[in-house]
């Protein structure tokens, strides 16, 4: 799936609680001074990035070789955590700093396999010369022109990358410090290859022709190994290997389409309903409404509740802001508070769907102004929606849907879970969205046999 684009509204809420000018930042630093407020990840990105470039100064081989070995390891935990069984990522902070929602996008796959192990094989190769180069110098002399070569391409791919970030409105920083070492390791093959008095273009062509040099070889070698053995570890952990699909492009194993529990979902009776009221299967959904992800979800899980009609979706409120959500560190979102509340309001009156979905249409309208407008478009009571806008009762429900959403382990949005697969009122996480959720109810409408995933709660 990919998605609209908007994280100037997190910047701006995070500068604005520092004090700072938001027409200061120009957009290409827009998604690392958000990231700002990530203290200890952001913190030891950078400072890895600094250790690469503190042994790029000192001993160029040293350096393209811790380049390789960072590259390596975060490369092989974006891999493992490709895999739909593997839960969120611990840098998986917010609806705009998301990494599960980059590395498990239909951008994260290169040819059937996981970008992030073809990297693990690149940064293997990088780490393989980097020590050859340290110990064997004589015979890997052109190695660091092979580098070069490797480097462009991953800067030029890391380009592309951070593109397709901004179709889906969110940020990997484990990718980003990958970003970061791929221009680490182009900077360092450019300084070693002028260490080594051979012009670039000529030495380029004998390392990779492998004349009088032995990097080239070994550098494939160990691209290949890492590859390989990603990919055995990869299928180790009890789902297909990528690319084990059916005719009907379902994962193989349904099973790794649903996570556990990580607490009880609590449904207090007020949650919208869309579809029969008494379908036999149910899916909850958290959500933001000026969360990009979930405007375009909002569609697709209307379509399932249309292409199943034993489904029916419920709608709870978790907007990302901490100001009525206690789970959040800042403000991000800044009208998605109000916007929570006005469908309240509009709920109040019958017409949530109505307001629900005139709301995702004008995402970047959401004001206090806007949203009165918006009310006066779907047919609210003017007069009955300014008294519910001014009350306590719409802030207190959107703040008991937020604290459910925490109970039940949310952590971004959209969010979305089932029941119906198993016993009765027994939900699963999905953390995939609407097409592994109409896969799943499809497998279960036929008959199929899913095992219900173990731990959580």
């Amino acid at each position: 799936m990919s998605y609209g684009i908007t994280v100037s509204e997190a910047v701006v809420g995070l500068l604005s609680s520092a004090g700072a000018p938001s027409a200061a930042t120009g957009p290409l630093l827009q998604p690392l001074l958000a990231a700002a407020g990530m203290g200890p990840i952001v913190g030891g990105i950078v400072a890895g990035w600094l250790v690469i470039l503190g042994l790029l100064l000192w001993r160029r081989p040293a350096g393209i070789a811790a380049a390789g070995a960072g590259g390596l390891g975060v490369s092989l935990y974006l891999g493992r955590q490709h895999h739909p069984s593997a839960g969120s990522s611990f840098c998986s902070v917010d609806d705009v700093f998301n990494c599960d929602v980059v590395n498990r996008s239909e951008y994260s796959e290169l040819f059937g396999l996981p970008i992030a192990f073809l990297g693990a094989g690149f940064y293997a190769a990088c780490l393989f010369v980097g020590v050859m180069l340290l110990r064997e110098p004589a015979h890997h002399k052109r190695g660091a022109h092979v580098v070069v070569a490797g480097g462009v391409l991953a800067v030029l791919y890391s380009a592309f990358l951070a593109w397709a970030s901004s179709q889906l409105g969110s940020w990997c920083l484990f990718c980003i410090s990958l970003y970061g070492v791929n221009a680490l390791l182009l900077a360092g093959g450019l300084l070693a290859a002028k260490d080594s008095g051979e012009p670039l273009g000529s030495g380029l062509v004998l390392g990779l022709l492998g004349k009088d040099d032995r990097s080239i070889g070994g550098m494939l070698g160990a691209g290949v190994l890492a590859v390989v053995l990603s990919m055995f570890w990869y299928r180790s952990l009890g789902g297909e290997a990528p690319g084990g699909r059916g005719a009907d492009g379902a994962p193989a194993d349904l099973s790794a389409l649903m996570a556990p529990m990580s607490g009880p979902l609590t449904l207090d009776g007020t949650e919208p309903i869309d579809g029969n009221p008494s379908a036999k299967y149910t899916v909850v959904e958290f959500a933001d409404f000026e969360c990009p992800h979930c405007g375009k979800v909002a569609p697709q899980l209307h379509k399932l509740v249309t292409d199943h009609p034993e489904v029916r979706v419920l709608f709870k409120h978790y907007p990302l802001s901490n100001l009525c959500n206690e789970a959040i560190s800042n403000e991000f979102h800044k009208d998605a508070c109000g916007a929570a509340r006005a469908a309240e309001c509009a709920r109040v009156q019958g017409k949530f769907w109505e307001m629900d979905r005139v709301m995702f249409m004008n995402q970047q309208f959401l004001a206090a102004a806007d949203l009165k407008l918006i009310a006066g478009q779907v047919g609210l009571d003017l007069p009955a929606y300014e008294a519910c806008m001014a009350s306590p009762e719409s802030e207190l429900a959107v703040k008991a849907d937020a604290q459910h959403g925490n109970a039940a382990g949310v952590n971004g949005t959209p969010a979305m879970f089932i029941s119906g697969l198993f016993g009765p009122g027994e939900f699963v996480f999905v953390p995939g969205g609407p097409e592994d959720l109409d896969a799943l109810i499809r497998a279960h409408k036929g008959g199929a046999a899913l095992k219900k995933p173990a731990g959580g709660n």
